[in-house]
């Protein structure tokens, strides 16, 4: 009866597994050893697994078939592809090999490995030390150079492996737009800008069949994902798992910086109140108020007690498990008073500002559809900006490429590599900063529209509609509230806090504008505005002191 060669087979990733070309190269030479050592080719596969994985069943079946006698010989091409490291190498020669008289080969030619003299086994862990440095030096290439190595190829979105994104396809490993799928995901994102919610895109989805990556239907969270993925808008940030740095790609634009911008908005304000179930009331300020601490400040009444304030969810976000900032910021606001106080001010700034907004009323309420077609002819020719500056970055990415694989094979020295790598990282920082702020520029252009359409809605009769404030009229001219704690020591020397302090960020710089008239005796002759403040405090409310209601007196 023949005797057995377990011929143990392994390549580093699935993706050499799916290509093929190095297990079925091993599959070769593995049973030309067989057919020269007489033996029965028994194929040990482990597919696509790193050596350092936690758990590789076909070495741990080898080892198996040692201990109990019934391997006795194995072959594997190289010391890299069969174990970790020179210590895990000698444990299995001298628990595994030596102990149970297991014959070893290996390589191209099937050389036996001796243990028999101390001589030989010297040489031996030599050479397992050696593979070892030779596995690290190409290791080292391999991860923090892959990004490098691939780039340099000439082919622009290069795709660096994974699932690729619903939206786009892999073709020769390039990232390139799945037509079909583009078209759903343009869907998905003018669904969301226009109001409707996720569960019913969700839904919108899977009764057109339109299948996700992984799954036969479409999650909340998969098209959340997607909604907050800036890949949409042509750039692709690979990260190297073990340095963590960051390496941006370019690849085909599906979604524009104004709608993947406008997009984000409506998920902050949409999930500001999430898994905050104590909100069963509207309240006039819960959409916009933020605390210091970063948490969102929501709304909590209870009409059971006659209970109405706003609290900082820190303390229950943390009761959730969320990691959250410490916050000082514990004391409730009154909501009506906080609504009273509040409203108050922004009626201030509002009215003082009453010059700018007629200006505007008369700049622009006159032609509002044409400064709206302005404002997307603007932004349209933003959007065309960024294309080539994109690919400027491509090549400068590309030739930071080129440096670092030069450097890593010892074609450049390290003087001139360093010199080379400082111009070119300069170059691709100031390329990233006019990128970031043409995209802030169409930011503004979207601000702009929204205070537009929110004049066209609020213009008429301003005045008259600010003396009843809603959450809908207030989010047309704020961003934000923050709020801080304020303390002081009471009567026993102990810091408490005692109030509240707003600090409103408007949309446009409104605070404190200014009206400059071109001849003050002659108004006629026209004026100029002079910009205010975007943000600014407005004050502080101090928290109502607890006291004791006085007993009626008995009769």
């Amino acid at each position: 009866m023949k005797q057995e060669l377990h011929c143990y087979l392994r390549v580093s990733t699935q993706q050499q597994v799916d290509e093929g070309h190095s297990i079925e190269n091993q599959r070769f030479l593995g049973k030309r050893i067989s057919r020269k050592l007489g033996m029965k080719y028994v194929e040990m596969n482990e597919g696509g697994l790193s050596s350092m994985s936690v758990r590789r069943p076909k070495f741990e079946e080898l080892k198996t078939g040692m201990s109990i006698g019934r391997i006795k010989n194995i072959w594997y091409l190289t010391r890299s592809r069969w174990s970790r490291d020179t210590v895990e190498d000698l444990l299995m020669k001298q628990h595994y090999f030596k102990k149970y008289g297991v014959k070893v080969y290996e390589g191209e030619e099937g050389k036996e490995r001796n243990f028999k003299d101390s001589k030989d086994e010297l040489l031996d862990t030599i050479l397992t030390s050696v593979q070892q440095f030779d596995r690290q030096q190409r290791r080292e290439i391999s991860v923090s150079g892959k990004k490098h190595l691939s780039l340099i190829e000439g082919q622009n979105s290069v795709f660096m492996g994974g699932t690729i994104n619903f939206g786009f396809k892999n073709v020769d490993k390039k990232w390139t737009i799945d037509k079909e799928e583009s078209k759903w995901v343009k869907k998905i994102f003018n669904l969301y800008l226009n109001d409707v919610p996720l569960v019913d895109i969700k839904s919108y989805l899977d009764t057109n069949n339109v299948k996700p990556r992984r799954s036969k239907t479409w999650s909340l969270g998969t098209l959340l994902t997607m909604l907050k993925n800036k890949v949409y808008t042509g750039e692709y940030v690979w990260v190297d798992k073990e340095s963590q740095e960051e390496f941006t790609i370019i690849i085909p634009q599906l979604i524009t910086h104004s709608i993947f911008n406008r997009v984000q908005k409506k998920l902050e304000k949409n999930t500001k109140n999430k898994g905050n179930n104590s909100r069963q009331y509207e309240s006039l300020l819960s959409d916009l108020m933020t605390c210091y601490c970063g948490q969102n400040i929501t709304g909590n009444v209870r009409q059971s007690v006659g209970k109405k304030v706003y609290v900082c969810n820190s303390k229950r976000n943390q009761w959730r498990g969320l990691h959250v900032e410490e916050c000082e910021n514990r004391r409730g606001m009154n909501m009506d008073r906080t609504d009273e106080f509040v409203g108050k001010e922004i009626k201030r700034i509002m009215t003082n500002s009453h010059l700018l907004k007629e200006r505007f009323k008369e700049d622009i309420l006159k032609n509002k559809g044409l400064k709206s077609q302005e404002i997307e002819l603007e932004k349209n020719k933003l959007e065309k900006q960024i294309k080539p500056l994109n690919k400027q970055i491509d090549i400068t990415v590309k030739s930071i490429s080129t440096n670092e694989v030069n450097f890593m094979t010892q074609k450049t020295d390290k003087k001139i590599y360093q010199q080379i790598k400082r111009t070119l990282d300069t170059e691709f920082e100031e390329l990233k900063k006019k990128k970031d702020v043409i995209i802030d520029q169409i930011d503004d252009l979207d601000n702009q529209k929204d205070w537009v359409d929110w004049l066209g809605e609020y213009g008429d009769d301003l005045k008259e509609k600010f003396k009843k404030l809603d959450t809908k009229l207030l989010e047309g001219l704020i961003k934000e509230i923050v709020v801080k704690p304020t303390f002081s020591k009471n009567r026993d020397g102990v810091v408490k806090q005692v109030g509240h302090r707003f600090n409103i960020k408007f949309k446009l710089p409104i605070i404190n504008d200014q009206l400059n008239y071109l001849d003050p005796n002659k108004k006629s002759k026209g004026y100029t505005i002079e910009n205010g403040k975007r943000s600014g405090d407005i004050g502080t409310l101090e928290v109502l002191k607890p006291g004791r209601k006085k007993k009626p007196k008995k009769k």
